[in-house]
């Protein structure tokens, strides 16, 4: 008789750009452990697409970004309603239809690194709900690994130390 396994937990990521003239980071970060708990923040220094996301959110100089992650794992659908619950958000803190605050969730498994999005293409999976999982890293060979389609401002060495360094968190956790 087949069986279904269940995959090995994630840990929940997010990704938070915002306005820093119309929010305080610390506020953003209250409203993400109110729903998922204690978690790990990391500051990004390079933010390739902040002209990019400006034309939208205005004032590349003001806009400011970290990153979560879950202390705790979670089962893996966790990608559907955190990107659902995050289109939420954005929606009440947009002003005149435009975002003010722009966020990225996603999982970090043993296997790779996704990203929740509303965008279909080729190399992303239909998980439900108006939701496709983006893989923008694979683990292969002892550690992640970007691919062709990886957005830029996944591409530098600094986010996937991080990335790579919640896996080894994820791995001690899971072992235990």
């Amino acid at each position: 008789m087949l069986k279904v396994s269940e995959p090995s937990e994630c840990l929940l990521f997010s990704s938070f750009l915002y306005r820093s003239d119309l929010f305080e980071e610390s506020e953003l970060k209250d409203l993400w452990k109110k729903h998922y708990g204690e978690f790990f923040a990391f500051s990004p220094q390079e933010n390739p697409l902040k002209d990019y996301y400006s034309h939208e959110m205005g004032h590349a100089e003001l806009l400011k970004r970290f990153f979560l992650v879950s202390t705790q794992h979670f089962k893996r659908d966790i990608l559907l309603s955190s990107k659902l619950l995050a289109l939420e958000w954005e929606n009440f803190y947009a002003r005149d239809s435009k975002r003010m605050v722009n966020i990225d969730t996603g999982t970090v498994s043993l296997e790779n690194f996704l990203l929740g999005t509303t965008k279909n293409y080729s190399h992303r999976i239909f998980v439900g709900q108006g939701i496709f999982a983006d893989l923008t890293y694979e683990f292969n060979q002892g550690r992640y690994r970007e691919l062709p389609w990886t957005y830029p401002d996944y591409r530098d060495s600094e986010k996937l130390d991080f990335i790579t360094w919640t896996r080894s968190y994820l791995l001690t956790k899971l072992q235990s």
